[in-house]
């Protein structure tokens, strides 16, 4: 048994090949476009998240002394019970 996307693309590939209106032809190019579109702006966001590096934005990061400085003054300033 062949594949039913494979199927259905066969049809569709018939189809298109014996279409003669030029409207059609114009709606199923806008259609291609879109996704085409759709598939461009997905791999631009790949490349983002790329640029967007973990260890970049680590490094960019508060040191460890001012970290431990701020949490301890953090707790300090709690509304603890006593």
């Amino acid at each position: 048994m062949e594949n039913p996307i494979h199927e259905a693309k066969k049809e569709l590939i018939q189809w298109i090949k014996e279409m003669n209106d030029l409207e059609d032809l114009a709606e199923l190019l806008e259609i291609k476009n879109k996704r085409t579109a759709v598939d461009k702006v997905a791999e631009h966001q790949a490349e983002y998240a790329v640029k967007d590096d973990f260890d970049e934005r680590f490094a960019k990061g508060i040191p460890h002394d001012e970290m431990r400085r701020r949490t301890r003054e953090f707790i300090k300033n709690l509304p603890w019970k006593k």
